[in-house]
């Protein structure tokens, strides 16, 4: 688990403004510091949920969002990404997968249902297709996979940027 780069953080206040958040969602949660930048930047009236696969990080995630006084507005879903996508209702502004980038093309069909025209997607962990973190890293079909369908299904329009190996989809 790594943290998000601090320098990163704008960015949730530039998207929460382009998409007027109410509803965030979080694929991959960690300790809960993007989760908790997601929430400051679509201001109080919005509330993120936050996928976690290990107990442990859902704990401290959990902690952290109580001494910050966000606990009433981040909510700490328990279980890998594959399993709660499935029982999510209601539509997302924001969405950032974070999390095992091997199970992304399984999302694609959730991204779709839990998504309105006009939201933003953001992925992270393209790192193994691109390199950055060694040619070692498992997953490297399955990121191909994914970036593929996404690309050439016709309700999002992707950009892969350069260098962070993140890609930005806009739901049309």
């Amino acid at each position: 688990m790594f943290p998000s780069d601090p320098l990163q953080a704008p960015l949730w206040t530039v998207l929460a403004s382009l998409t007027h958040a109410r509803r965030m969602l979080e694929v991959g949660c960690g300790h809960g510091y993007t989760a908790a930048v997601m929430a400051s930047a679509g201001g109080p009236d919005c509330h993120v949920d936050t996928i976690e696969g290990d107990p442990h990080h859902a704990e401290l995630a959990e902690q952290a969002f109580l001494q910050r006084g966000l606990s009433r507005r981040i909510r700490v879903l328990r279980g890998r990404g594959q399993s709660v996508l499935p029982k999510l209702k209601g539509r997302y502004d924001v969405v950032f997968l974070d999390g095992d980038w091997r199970e992304y093309p399984s999302y694609i069909p959730h991204l779709r249902r839990l998504t309105r025209p006009g939201s933003i997607i953001v992925t992270a962990n393209l790192n193994p297709l691109f390199g950055g973190w060694g040619s070692s890293l498992p997953g490297r079909q399955a990121i191909r996979s994914y970036l593929t369908r996404l690309v050439r299904d016709p309700q999002f329009r992707t950009y892969v940027v350069p260098g962070e190996w993140h890609s930005i989809s806009v739901r049309v």
